[in-house]
């Protein structure tokens, strides 16, 4: 469930952001694809950083 919301906030903050700059940049067509590419992007990271940080958490708790 936490990787679905992940993915909504990413989507929902990069539309935004994505609305905004086109906005400052004169107001042509919007490209969604653009912004849904970068909340791929956003959270693919955010997943690989979970795995990377948990797989060193557990070898510290395995240490004590």
């Amino acid at each position: 469930m936490r990787y679905i919301v992940t993915f909504f906030w990413a989507f929902l903050l990069t539309q935004m952001v994505n609305f905004i700059l086109n906005s400052l940049a004169g107001g042509g067509p919007l490209n969604v694809y653009s912004g849904i590419l970068l909340a791929v992007i956003i959270s693919l990271t955010v997943f690989i950083l979970d795995v990377i940080m948990k797989d060193d958490s557990k070898a510290v708790q395995d240490e004590h």
